[in-house]
């Protein structure tokens, strides 16, 4: 799927990235990287709203298991588990989330799924902002198999 196209996916699915304006730049075998504009994401500070920084940071992780399960043609529906953030600086521009899939434990998620119907992975993203890493999230999301009972 083009950046473009899975924008817009992301759009009609979860309508709060409308909202945000929020844009897939890269989504690669394994990554993706999505765009946050400050504008519409910005508090009374002028800085971006740690809500929106705390979203962008799950939508990275959803976005990018939604791709990768599409890959392998799986059907399974995605939920967040756990979210945490680590705020190491103020955003004060547009800003970036970049996530990436750990390898070992993609495999064994697959395996879990395909044996039990559901299975949970924790991915990692950086949101950086003029290049710089500003917040860190981790988030443990569960995949049920649409096919399972």
């Amino acid at each position: 799927m083009s950046p473009q196209a899975f924008t817009e996916y992301l759009h009609r699915n979860i309508p709060l990235t409308a909202a945000m304006q929020l844009r897939v730049l890269r989504s690669d075998a394994g990554s993706i990287e999505l765009l946050g504009p400050l504008p519409p994401n910005r508090n009374h500070r002028d800085t971006a709203f740690g809500g929106s920084l705390a979203t962008l940071g799950i939508v990275s992780g959803w976005a990018l298991l939604q791709q990768e399960l599409r890959r392998q043609g799986l059907d399974a529906r995605i939920v967040i588990q756990r979210s945490e953030c680590d705020f190491v600086e103020p955003v004060d521009a547009d800003f970036t989330a970049q996530c990436s899939l750990p390898a070992a434990d993609w495999q064994r998620f697959l395996a879990t799924l395909d044996k039990r119907g559901r299975a949970r992975i924790t991915l990692h993203s950086s949101l950086r902002c003029a290049g710089r890493e500003a917040v860190r999230h981790r988030g443990t999301f569960v995949a049920l198999d649409a096919n399972s009972s």
